[in-house]
């Protein structure tokens, strides 16, 4: 039987090659004065130009940020709010990944509410976010449609989260073009991110029919079209990609993710470790033990990628996916856990501490312990050693 649920999607979704053109007439029905927010590499590619003209050409007036990281921290995140502020905008474009998108969902939320991002981390925003159009240039985040930002603390070096109903954009502008000259790290990376929030928002505990609908989807799309968008260029894999990248972000951002990302959000915000290459290291081991919480979601898993499981039992089928995914992370040439100069096994159990105390960590289909986390920092750590 189907168990009560709620599911929140405020944001339009605008889906279309060389989409990126409207974003200046979507602007201007939102507000008069815009801060675009991206990061200094995105201006260099040259992405941003056409819509730069497009906001001349129609007479909108902007204001550009691009002082921001990956892992957006706070203090870079206030200086961004300060900054809006004083030029006295009133809505926003982010484009980029996540990390341009978190940003200027943080910065919304402090000029309606005031404060510094520490203020709101509980889901206690009063004021909905600044108006935002978000623009996604990878193929991984799903922030366009989630109603989080997720922000590095630079005191506790932990991630904090800003959510609730209030930090949801407006619309999101996808257009597959913008994947063509990613560079592929960057497409397996955030590939791997995107099929790391589908499995997870399908297989947690908070999942509900609808985000089963678009996770399954995301899965299978990116089962078909990851490597090939990696391996080759093509239409339409850019197109599956960009559009799996969106379900699965609208699918965990009403169901939840699990304990791959209570494990990413440990590093990124103790290593500043990237998102992306965060969760697909740690996607397979995390799979592995969860299976006997879902086996049968896993070996649906394993279905939707693509696996054949024909003649193997459910628990069979289940780690026949996690293999693949596996084989699939190495096939991308993801970095291993032990292979990171920045991982040094006495932060093991800070990084097992935090991990097992955050909020997803209790919607994964198995519950990890401190030590289970820790348990498998070492095991992971000494692969290949």
């Amino acid at each position: 039987m189907i168990q009560p649920f709620k599911f929140y999607m405020p944001t339009k979704i605008i889906f279309e090659r060389g989409a990126i053109r409207q974003v200046a007439d979507e602007a201007a029905k939102i507000g008069k004065k815009t801060l675009i927010v991206t990061d200094k590499p995105m201006l260099d590619t040259g992405l941003l130009d056409p819509v730069f003209e497009d906001f001349k050409a129609k007479n909108i007036e902007y204001i550009l940020w691009s002082e921001i990281v990956p892992n957006p921290r706070d203090v870079d995140i206030e200086r961004g709010a300060a900054f809006a502020k004083e030029q006295q905008i009133d809505s926003m474009v982010a484009v980029g990944g996540g990390s341009a998108i978190d940003t200027a969902k943080a910065i919304g939320a402090i000029l309606e509410n005031g404060g510094k991002c520490e203020d709101w981390r509980e889901g206690n925003l009063k004021n909905v976010i600044t108006p935002l159009i978000c623009v996604p240039t990878t193929c991984g985040t799903g922030s366009e449609v989630t109603h989080e930002s997720i922000v590095n603390n630079t005191k506790t070096l932990e991630k904090d989260c800003i959510w609730g109903d209030e930090v949801s954009a407006k619309v999101a502008v996808l257009d597959p073009d913008v994947l063509i000259n990613l560079p592929k790290r960057l497409l397996a990376s955030t590939g791997m991110d995107a099929l790391t929030h589908a499995v997870e928002a399908y297989v947690c505990k908070a999942a509900n029919p609808f985000t089963d609908a678009l996770a399954e989807t995301a899965i299978r799309l990116i089962g078909k079209s990851l490597v090939k968008a990696v391996e080759e260029n093509s239409e339409e894999v850019y197109v599956d990609m960009m559009a799996a990248s969106c379900m699965a972000g609208a699918a965990f951002g009403n169901s939840d993710v699990a304990s791959v990302h209570s494990i990413s959000e440990a590093l990124g915000g103790y290593y500043d470790i990237p998102h992306g290459v965060a969760n697909a290291m740690m996607l397979p081991e995390v799979s592995r033990l969860s299976v006997p919480g879902a086996p049968e979601k896993y070996a649906d898993v394993a279905r939707f990628l693509g696996v054949v499981v024909e003649g193997k039992t459910v628990e069979e089928a289940a780690y026949a996916g996690v293999d693949y995914m596996e084989e699939l992370a190495e096939r991308l040439n993801i970095p291993k856990f032990c292979e990171l100069d920045v991982v040094d096994p006495k932060d093991f159990k800070r990084l097992a501490h935090t991990a097992a105390n955050a909020e997803e960590t209790f919607d994964n289909p198995v519950i990890f312990t401190e030590a289970d986390f820790e348990n498998l920092f070492i095991k992971l750590y000494k692969e290949n050693k």
